[in-house]
């Protein structure tokens, strides 16, 4: 017997509610938290024989994303395919406390008063970290917050790939998307 097809909003509430059952309590509702080490923009890849094993150029810096190189970035994000809407509890206390301990020892403050400014503003500036949420969504804008809108975050990916195409066509990716992307430049 297989499973009914869901949508990945109805999926994660399902996963919420199997969690409940079982005597667990979700302390977070955000999507997406990724950390930009402060170090310049150039190749780092692994050779394994003819191929390159795993790629990852940062040659050209999507200027949408207002990277600082001289702090890690800290990316609180949400994913949404249609308006971009924050949910609720991405501000709350809770989630964004949880949401720094993940990130390790980043802070040169207490998480409090980060926490305090993200809520608030959107974003926190510390001397050694940048943490901002982000809504990556279809269309529409945000505040406080920054928006990427996902077509011009593929637009970006497309057009990066099709600029280094002699490394990419020997680069066997893990992300399934970025694969999906460099296939089609490949077959045009």
């Amino acid at each position: 017997m297989g499973f009914p097809r869901r949508s990945p909003g109805e999926a994660g509430q399902d996963l919420r509610s199997w969690l409940g059952a079982n005597g667990y309590r979700a302390i977070t509702d955000i999507d997406i938290i990724a950390i930009r080490p402060p170090n310049p923009p150039g190749p780092a890849h692994h050779h394994l024989g003819l191929s390159v094993e795993e790629c990852i150029i940062v040659t050209e810096i999507d200027s949408a994303m207002d990277i600082d190189p001289t702090r890690f970035d800290v990316v609180i994000g949400e994913v949404k395919t249609a308006e971009a809407a924050f949910n609720p509890a991405i501000r709350t206390p809770g989630a964004l406390h949880a949401a720094l301990r993940r990130t390790g020892d980043l802070y040169t403050e207490p998480h409090d008063n980060v926490v305090d400014r993200v809520i608030t503003n959107g974003v926190a500036i510390t001397p050694t970290a940048r943490v901002r949420l982000v809504v990556f969504a279809g269309h529409g804008r945000v505040g406080p917050g920054m928006t990427v809108h996902l077509g011009d975050a593929a637009r970006f990916i497309r057009s990066h790939l099709a600029s280094h195409p002699d490394l990419y066509r020997i680069t066997r990716f893990s992300d399934h998307v970025v694969g999906l992307l460099a296939l089609l430049d490949k077959v045009g």
